[in-house]
Order: C-alpha cells, then structure tokens, then sequence
C-alpha cells in the first residue's frame, strides 16, 4: 500500500490542463461579451463616434461598425 502524497498521473495532468484551459477560454468570453455589450449601450445612447467607442470598449472600429450594423438591422424588422 503506498502512502504519502497522492501519485499524480497523465490522466489527471490532462484533466487538471483541461479544465485549467476552460476556465481562461470562459473568462475571455465572459470579457468579450461585456465590452460588446458595452459596446450596443453606447450605440444605442448615440452620443459618441464609433472611433470613441471603439477606445472605450476595448474593440476593433470595424467590430463596432459590425455591432452598429447589426443595430440598425434588427431597428428596421
């Protein structure tokens, strides 16, 4: 019977990355999401240019031009 500390093996060094790899690609999406959003509540307000935006939120111009397409897009359905 072995004793001491518990034996670490390749299954759970995979389990242990996968999970490790998880949690960041949930926290970069947690992020995204929240400078989009950001991102539609200023479109929406229509008191900044999308270049203003864009260094606000953190996101491309052309993602913000995408965000403001899509706007103007659901406002006309």
């Amino acid at each position: 019977i072995m004793g001491g500390a518990l034996i670490e093996t390749e299954a759970r060094v995979i389990l242990s990355q996968g999970i490790q790899q998880g949690i960041s690609q949930g926290i970069s999406q947690g992020i995204s999401e929240t400078k989009r959003t950001t991102a539609i509540k200023m479109l929406k307000a229509g008191k900044l240019t999308v270049e203003d935006i864009a260094e606000y939120s953190g996101l491309s111009i052309s993602e913000v031009n995408q965000l403001a397409e899509t706007i103007k897009d659901s406002q006309q359905s």
